[in-house]
């Protein structure tokens, strides 16, 4: 199948994962990042093939932090 997805970010919206805040917020951004490539796996089939420190990165949404795994495009 063919797929295209494109964002255009303005300002930063994400930390990169070394820039931890508590080693708390490192375990669950992990925690978060392995059950988004297993999500992608399991309900389309789609394995991110890069899966490395540079495109892991925290996201600060206002409400606590997320993990968030970027750069699909190898996918």
């Amino acid at each position: 199948t063919s797929r295209t997805h494109v964002r255009l970010v303005l300002k930063p919206r994400a930390r990169p994962l070394h820039a931890f805040r508590t080693r708390v917020e490192l375990v669950s951004a992990l925690r978060d990042i392995v059950k988004i490539q297993q999500t992608a796996v399991e309900e389309r089939g789609i394995l991110h093939r890069d899966c490395s420190v540079n495109n892991a990165m925290i996201e600060d949404d206002g409400n606590g932090t997320n993990g968030l795994l970027i750069d699909w495009e190898f996918a």
